[in-house]
């Protein structure tokens, strides 16, 4: 019948409409971006020095420009607390023992790394990359500045923990 009809039609003529819309407020990714590390690895801890038992490891971020016109890319890297549960003093685990460290943002040790909570500190950045930026692919290292405290009273073992890496760009 014709009534049907000019209903699909007046449909249709909304639906285009609200389709254009649509279709001039869409996102199209101008970079992929993807972060790796290499662990902080202590070594052997001794409970008898007095100093603090400090290393580092590396945190990678890796930005490829995939179309558009060259662009900034702002991002921010957070880590979690691990097994501990706070950035107050994070903890590994060796079985039911744990040994305390924190992990920092810098050599100095003063800001510890964390998700922005609880006074820590996420590092927060960005880069132009693409056409006409010079480059189509960007590479930046953070270094992971850990510190575990010295003259703690632990069991013999491999301690270990797992600080999940956040990326928001």
């Amino acid at each position: 019948s014709s009534t049907e009809g000019r209903g699909w039609r007046g449909a249709a003529r909304a639906c285009a409409a609200g389709c254009a819309l649509l279709a001039g407020s869409e996102a199209w990714a101008v970079a992929d971006c993807s972060v790796s590390s290499t662990g902080v690895a202590f070594g052997i801890y001794d409970p008898t020095t007095a100093a603090a038992t400090d290393s580092t490891g590396n945190l990678t971020l890796v930005c490829t420009h995939v179309s558009g016109g060259g662009q900034r890319v702002n991002y921010s890297i957070a880590l979690s607390s691990g097994s501990s549960g706070t950035f107050t003093q994070r903890w590994m685990r060796a079985g039911t023992s744990t040994l305390n460290y924190n992990l920092f943002d810098t050599a100095a040790r003063a800001r510890i790394w964390g998700d922005g909570s609880a006074g820590t500190v996420v590092i927060a950045d960005g880069f132009a990359v693409g056409p006409g930026q010079g480059n189509n692919r960007r590479e930046v290292v953070y270094p992971i500045y850990g510190r575990i405290p010295a003259q703690q009273a632990v069991a013999t073992g491999n301690y270990s923990d797992t600080i999940v890496v956040t990326l928001t760009f």
